[in-house]
């Protein structure tokens, strides 16, 4: 593990994109697994329990790799922040949970009886809040803090640890062409939202040494527009919410911009 922590340290670049790699074949192991499971307990490919089990696995190793490499408190994986943090974070997760539902369906109204009714809909509530919180413990955990380990010491290695961090997980986003059948166009302006909300999320981690608002964030952003599809019906061209969220995601970009001028160097950075 040394060995890993020294190469980590003289090759950030090469390491997060490593870990992103592995982090990617093993969730597409799962996936293959999940399927061979559902098969053998009869239950449907996408059931819930499934999919959950599949993340919790994903996530487990991810956490195993930053416990052995010493870093589940430099991560923020082990530190819940201030009451700062949470106020901002809180803040944001108001707005951004009516800007998204306003984007996707028009209005800003939640059907939280869909909750209590739908069993598929408090699947989807599950689904992604094992997404959610996989996803923050990699790319916000893991890669942000192999980044800020080596360029932390400076405010443009900040900026540049939080914009990697936020590219390789935006660019993720590109997959949705060929995993759900999205058009190229919505799939590209998807992905530029995703670096700009995930910008906004990097900074609140660096702020406030901890990953769990952000993951908070995370799931409560994706989890109120997938359930409230049970209730209401998206608007048309699918584009067109994306393009409504890709603005509606700036301000807290730069609000972003604002915490890391405002944030100290993160302790550990060499």
């Amino acid at each position: 593990m040394n060995t890993v922590k020294s190469f980590a340290a003289k090759h950030p670049v090469l390491f997060v994109l490593a870990a992103t790699i592995a982090w990617l074949v093993l969730f597409v192991l799962v996936i293959v697994l999940a399927g061979i499971a559902s098969t053998a307990l009869g239950r449907p490919y996408d059931d819930a329990l499934i999919t959950t089990m599949g993340r919790l696995i994903v996530t487990a190793g991810c956490l195993i790799l930053i416990w052995r490499l010493g870093w589940l408190k430099a991560s923020g994986v082990t530190r819940l922040g201030g009451w700062l943090v949470w106020l901002i974070a809180l803040g944001g997760m108001l707005y951004f949970a009516g800007a998204s539902l306003f984007a996707f369906y028009g209005s800003v109204a939640f059907d939280f009886s869909s909750l209590i009714r739908l069993p598929a809909a408090r699947a989807a509530a599950l689904t992604h809040l094992m997404a959610g919180l996989s996803e923050e413990i990699l790319f916000r955990g893991l890669v942000l803090c192999a980044l800020s380990r080596v360029w932390g010491n400076t405010r443009p290695g900040v900026i540049g640890s939080v914009v990697l961090a936020s590219l390789l997980f935006a660019v993720l986003h590109i997959t949705q062409v060929f995993a759900y059948g999205s058009s190229p166009s919505s799939a590209l302006i998807l992905t530029l939202e995703t670096f700009v909300i995930s910008f906004w999320w990097g900074a609140l981690v660096w702020f406030g040494g901890s990953i769990w608002p952000a993951v908070m964030l995370h799931v409560m952003g994706n989890a109120v527009v997938a359930v409230q599809g049970f209730a209401a019906a998206m608007i048309e061209p699918g584009v067109l919410a994306y393009e409504r969220l890709l603005w509606f995601s700036i301000p807290l970009g730069v609000l972003g911009i604002g915490l890391l001028a405002l944030a100290k160097r993160r302790p550990g950075a060499s």
